[in-house]
């Protein structure tokens, strides 16, 4: 088992075992090249030197990539997949790549590492479990099954992402939705405003559809606000409106994304290790 850092001549093999590695799983993840490789360097931002593959002579068994940004105040590191190959399962591949990978990490200065697992992949669960992380939160992961219809009468405009108002959030998004993690992206964001007074934001990927963060000032909700922006979203994708991990205890957004048509399809869990 050869483990090392990953580079950036290394990206069609990656490819090649992500989509391999992901083949199984509970919700379906098989994306183009060009959507992976925005993925990695404009959605997650990977590190290089704290991401590891692990090979067996000249096939790519198994990686994990991470990136890293401050998060809830602390320097922390983000796994934002682990992979192993169907052949190389139960040879303490994961293990091996974060015992050559923790080290790397904590000379970073870096203080913990957050993942997410879907709930029902016992397995992984108890992978990470036996590395060391622990339970955090839960989340619900939502997808639109047919497009939105709305009657609000509100306007929406191209933003950046220096307007947004991350204030306007009641909760914390998870690390990869984060606004620390949002201002280095390259996502598109909408904005709702009254007389030049923001009122609220939307920030997505146009490509994949998926949704990082809504958000409505606590004084314009109920006014049609929040329709108007994934309204707005809608019209400017051809995919499916998704967005993921919002915490299981904040009803009322789960209240008004499934008014506007989103389906909770999977849970995750967020798990911490401390290092």
């Amino acid at each position: 088992m050869d483990i090392r850092p990953i580079f950036e001549n290394d990206f069609d093999k990656l490819y090649s075992s992500f989509k391999i590695a992901f083949s199984e799983n509970e919700v379906s993840f098989e994306p183009s090249k060009e959507d992976f490789q925005y993925r990695l360097n404009k959605k997650l931002i990977y590190s290089e030197d704290i991401s590891a593959c692990c090979w067996d002579g000249d096939e790519m068994t198994g990686f994990i990539l991470h990136a890293s940004n401050i998060y809830q105040g602390i320097p922390t590191a983000y796994n934002g997949g682990t992979g192993v190959l169907p052949g190389f399962r139960n040879q303490r591949t994961a293990e091996g790549m974060y015992e050559y990978l923790i080290p790397r990490i904590q000379q970073k200065f870096l203080a913990r590492i957050l993942l997410e697992v879907v709930e029902n992949n016992e397995k992984a669960i108890a992978l990470y479990e036996k590395i060391g992380f622990i339970f955090k939160r839960r989340f619900h992961c939502y997808k639109m099954l047919e497009p939105f219809k709305s009657t609000s009468t509100f306007q929406v405009e191209d933003g950046d992402i220096s307007e947004v108002n991350f204030s306007f959030n009641d909760f914390e998004p998870s690390f990869i939705d984060s606004s620390e993690h949002l201002k280095i992206g390259a996502e598109k964001v909408l904005v709702a405003k009254d007389g030049g007074v923001l009122l609220g934001y939307i920030v997505f990927q146009p490509h994949l559809g998926r949704i990082s963060q809504l958000a409505v000032d606590r004084l314009s909700r109920q006014k049609g606000v929040g329709e108007a922006l994934l309204r707005g979203a809608q019209g400017r994708t051809s995919k499916p409106l998704s967005i993921m991990n919002i915490p299981e205890d904040e009803v009322g957004f789960d209240s008004f994304l499934k008014r506007c048509g989103f389906v909770n399809q999977v849970n995750q869990f967020e798990m911490e290790l401390i290092i």
